[in-house]
This record gives structure tokens, C-alpha cells and sequence, in this order.
């Protein structure tokens, strides 16, 4: 019996949208806020993607007992991808150092899935290399979801939680402190001066 397991399917956003405006709304939905600590001038917005299908193959031997083994293919990619500057990035200079900020945060989301999906295919074919043998095709069916998600649920939970760990270190104090002393530098807008 051959088994197929297709990891390749990386889809990853062809736009990028980006938005200047308020950032409240999108605060409050991603939990996010600003303090008397920390200022929050940008958002990145990713909606990751986790798809699987899968064909079970079986067989059934004379005696009536099946073996099974699925087929799974794994799509990875986004449903979309903003970001998002705050109004108050009024000058060219803090909106690029912002702008270049969350900018990484899409690079680490991409490279990340990019990884992820060369990660994911050795333990998925080791997973689905052996079949299950069932007393008949009814048993093999009904296991056959099952058995594929015992595997890609937690495949999936550690990819993501890469991914967060991976958005967290881009977020780190000290990070937050290079963007800060970036924007410090910036110059100061002209006041404008009026005759009287």
C-alpha cells in the first residue's frame, strides 16, 4: 500500500494591506492596549491558515480484516495579512521606523509557516507510514478522521505556538527600546510660524 503525505502547499498573502488610521478598534479586539509605559503606533494582523485533506486507502484481505492508511495533504498559508499604523505617525520618519517594525512581525509569520511546513513533513510521514489494521471496513472509516487529527492537532498547536513565541521576541522590551530611541531621533516636525 502507498502512502502520501504532501506538505508544499504554502500559501502566502500576495498583498499586503496596509492602513493608517485608528488603531483602537483593532485593539480592543486583538487585546492589545497602551499604557503609561507603552505606546502602541502599529498592528500586525495575521489570519493564519491550518488546512488538511486526506483519502483513506484500505484494503480488505480475505478474512474480512482492513488495513488503512490515509493520504494527507496539509495547506499552510494566511487568509490575509494587515497591517495597521497609527494616525498619529504624522511624519515620514516614525510612520517608516513603525511601518519597518511591524513589517518583521510579517516576516516572522511568513518564514515561520515557510519552516513549519518543511518541519512538518518527516513527522507526518513517519505518523502515516504504517497502517491500522481494523475486523472491517466500517472500523477503518470511522477511525480514519480521528487518526489524522490525533496527529495534526498537535503539529498544528506546536507551529502556532512557534509562531507566538516568535511574535513575542520580535515584541521584547528591548525591542520596543531600539524602536523608541529610533523615533527619539527623528526631527522634529516645523512649527508653523504665522506674521502678524
Amino acid at each position: 500500500m502507498r502512502n502520501v503525505v504532501v506538505i508544499g502547499k504554502l500559501r502566502l498573502p500576495a498583498t499586503l494591506t496596509c492602513t493608517c488610521g485608528s488603531l483602537r478598534p483593532h485593539l480592543s479586539v486583538s487585546g492589545k492596549t497602551s499604557d503609561a509605559y507603552h505606546n502602541v503606533y502599529g498592528l500586525t494582523h495575521a489570519e493564519p491558515e491550518f488546512k488538511y485533506e486526506f483519502r483513506a486507502r484500505w484494503r480488505t484481505s480475505t478474512d474480512g480484516r482492513t488495513c488503512m492508511v490515509p493520504d494527507v495533504s496539509v495547506k499552510l498559508g494566511f487568509a490575509a495579512m494587515r497591517v495597521y499604523l497609527a494616525r498619529e505617525l504624522n511624519d515620514s520618519c516614525r510612520r517608516n521606523i513603525v511601518r519597518k517594525h511591524e513589517l518583521e512581525h510579517v516576516s516572522a509569520w511568513q518564514s515561520h509557516f515557510r519552516i513549519g511546513a518543511r518541519m512538518l513533513e518527516e513527522p507526518l510521514r513517519a505518523a502515516f507510514s504504517q497502517p491500522r489494521y481494523y475486523a472491517s471496513q466500517n472500523q477503518a472509516r470511522a477511525d480514519s478522521r480521528p487518526w489524522v487529527e490525533e496527529i495534526l492537532k498537535p503539529l498544528h498547536q506546536r507551529l502556532m505556538n512557534g509562531a507566538v513565541a516568535a511574535q513575542r521576541a520580535i515584541d521584547s522590551p528591548a525591542a520596543y527600546q531600539r524602536v523608541t530611541q529610533r523615533l527619539h531621533a527623528c526631527p522634529e516636525r516645523p512649527v508653523a510660524y504665522r506674521e502678524f
